[in-house]
């Protein structure tokens, strides 16, 4: 079956019909819950309110999808392939990761606005030329035999489970802040609704998904153009922002000078590279471009959103315009955000006259002052009081939010109405739980098999696919519960076992016709190794993994030795308290060093990508012609 069969024009008109439907449902819903909020209903109810009409909007555009399933055309295309690139996981902790680590967290926008690019100019046009609806469809089509089906089955299975974990660990956060419940629980729920979402969905199409991302687009841009016009009477927040800049530079030159804030905690917005070193940098970017040029949820959405090979050519172009659009409000949030609690911090607040909003979160555990959740003005003067350095005054570093929250929490830091945090809530949760169907429903194809006709899924058995889908949300939801990291850096790492493994053996399948079945599928296992054992390692075994690659690190033979002497000091150390903080040392240390070349976690994609590249060149250069790949590429 080729993209190239056109689209009737009812058939669209009805789509078009089905797309307006909705958003003005979606609106009429956001209004009910503003009149209740200015009638004075609780503030408990219509945060609950504002959560079921994320999780209604979510059920809405899977029964939807049942009903209609035409090719959408170019713009509606685009819009869907960029909800399957921002998902809500990167919509809600993009500006978080800015927050936090400063200039360097832009790593993570320029990656996704990267891999758009890359998608529209390399991928795109090809993939649309070969018929296939999915990568698993042009694996199948292009690297016949089992070898190659089963390396891409545990690559996709792997890498798809993350992004799922990533997106749970977002609705879960939402639901924590607006229902007032535990984070596990929030993530619980969360599951089920993507659950029965997929149940709902079934074989229908997700094109209606696009509709999410303007709502993305509105939920973030309005508060900021007010902010905007409000505090410099722009109101175009990407101009504004370099007001907001210049003055969070001289607030923070002001707190230095006071010694409100100390120069190691601080993350200067305009100052490069005081988390990241240009290695790394450049190395999440890469992982996050080749990651989101070769996403499995993403092509496929590419083959359902439109139905010629132009419209899949503009879809992609469309993508990375709205894509782009979105990243430049990441930064200006991060800027708001951080400018407000520098000020707070300028202003000498006192503890008793801090703003409602620290408490709110620090309940929720996602602010601490002075190292306690701040959960009330007698907490946090009693964690203040304990500092062995203790100040009159709060400090900058006395100040921990968690980055994940900053998007989320950015109505209530900057004073807006709260309706605002309601509808930023109900875009970021719709989109994830939608979002989390692409991953889910790869990682089902991927286990239970995946065909290059259409009618695949009618002979796949409906229970099996239930099946795998609820293990694989009890998997990921007790993964995310465990919170192995910030969401952006979960969603980070999927990309890049997404880039180490699934992208070299794509980019052959298009335009390489010598790759070969077994160099396709030695790459894609290469890939995916080194890519996990370098994730893995140096987080759960970093004393052995250090040990065995000292070599490549650079701590060097000298960073050796002075392991050695901490694993001589943690084996003479008493059992108790003091063998325990003699192996927190010796793990944190090799923690610090069990790096390649001071390549990072986040950036290894360095590493991975060209393991995958030379594996892939080698054994398809010395596989016999009679295993090569088929002849299918374009």
């Amino acid at each position: 079956m080729t993209l190239d069969a056109p689209s009737t024009e009812p058939s669209r008109m009805r789509a078009l019909a089905v797309f307006l439907g909705l958003g003005v449902s979606i609106l009429l819903g956001v209004a009910v819950l503003v009149i209740f909020g200015r009638a004075g209903a609780a503030a408990t109810w219509i945060d609950g309110g504002y959560w079921a009409l994320g999780i209604g909007i979510a059920a809405l555009l899977a029964v939807a999808g049942t009903r209609v399933r035409a090719h959408w055309g170019s713009l509606i295309g685009g819009l869907t392939i960029a909800v399957g690139t921002v998902t809500g996981a990167f919509f809600l902790a993009l500006a978080g990761a800015i927050f936090s680590m400063g200039f360097d967290g832009l790593a993570f926008a320029l990656g996704l606005g990267a891999g758009c690019l890359l998608l529209q100019l390399v991928v795109a046009p090809r993939f649309a030329q070969t018929g296939a609806q999915s990568l698993a469809d042009l694996f199948a089509l292009r690297y016949p035999g089992r070898a190659a089906r089963i390396a891409c089955a545990l690559a996709v299975g792997i890498s798809m489970l993350t992004l799922l974990v990533a997106e749970l660990m977002a609705t879960g956060l939402i639901g924590s802040r607006l229902l007032g419940v535990d984070y596990g629980l929030a993530i619980v729920v969360g599951a089920f609704a993507v659950f029965a979402c997929f149940i709902v969905r079934g074989r229908g199409s997700g094109g209606l998904d696009g509709l999410l991302f303007p709502i993305l687009i509105v939920a973030v841009l309005v508060p900021l153009v007010m902010l905007s016009a409000s505090w410099y009477g722009l109101p175009v927040p990407q101009i504004a922002y370099g007001n907001a800049l210049a003055q969070l530079q001289g607030l923070e030159e002001s707190l230095l000078e006071q010694e409100l804030a100390d120069p190691a905690y601080m993350k200067p917005m305009m100052t490069a590279f005081l988390t990241l070193t240009p290695l790394n940098f450049a190395g999440i970017v890469l992982g996050l471009a080749l990651g989101v040029a070769a996403l499995p949820s993403l092509l496929r959405r590419q083959g359902a959103a439109a139905g010629t090979v132009r419209d899949v050519r503009w879809s992609a172009f469309w993508a990375l315009v709205f894509v782009a659009f979105l990243l430049t409000l990441a930064p200006v949030a991060a800027a708001y955000a951080k400018l407000q609690i520098a000020t707070l911090i300028g202003d000498r607040t006192p503890i008793a006259n801090l703003p409602a909003w620290v408490f709110t979160y620090g309940k929720l555990g996602m602010l601490h002052v002075c190292g306690q959740a701040a959960t009330d003005a007698a907490a946090v003067a009693q964690a203040c009081a304990a500092l062995p350095d203790t100040s009159a005054a709060l400090r900058l570093q006395d100040i921990a939010l968690d980055p994940d929250i900053v998007t989320l929490a950015l109505p209530e830091i900057t004073g807006l109405d709260s309706v605002w945090l309601g509808v930023m809530a109900t875009a970021a949760l719709a989109t994830a739980l939608v979002a989390a169907l692409g991953p889910l429903t790869s990682v089902v194809r991927a286990v239970i098999g995946n065909h290059a006709d259409a009618h695949s899924e009618q002979r796949t058995p409906r229970l099996a696919s239930y099946g795998v889908a609820a293990v694989a949300l009890a998997a990921t939801a007790f993964a995310a519960v465990a919170h192995p990291g910030g969401i952006v850096e979960v969603a980070t790492w999927s990309f890049t076992l997404v880039a180490s493994s699934l992208f070299p053996a794509l980019f052959a399948a298009l335009w390489w016709r010598r790759a070969s079945s077994y160099g396709a599928a030695a790459a894609m296992l290469a890939g995916l190794a080194v890519a996990l054992v370098y994730l893995i390692g140096p987080q759960v075994f970093p004393v052995p993994f250090f040990e065995a690659t000292a070599v490549l690190s650079n701590a060097g033979v000298s960073g050796l030795e002075y392991l050695g002497e901490l694993k001589d000091a943690w084996s003479a150390a008493e059992p108790g308290a003091a063998k325990d903080a003699a192996w927190t040392a010796l793990e944190a240390y090799a923690r610090s060093s069990a790096d390649w070349w001071g390549i990072s976690g986040l950036a290894a994609a360095l590493v991975a990508v060209p393991a995958s590249i030379v594996t892939l060149v080698v054994v398809s250069l010395l596989a016999p012609a009679g295993r090569r790949a088929a002849e299918t590429a374009p």
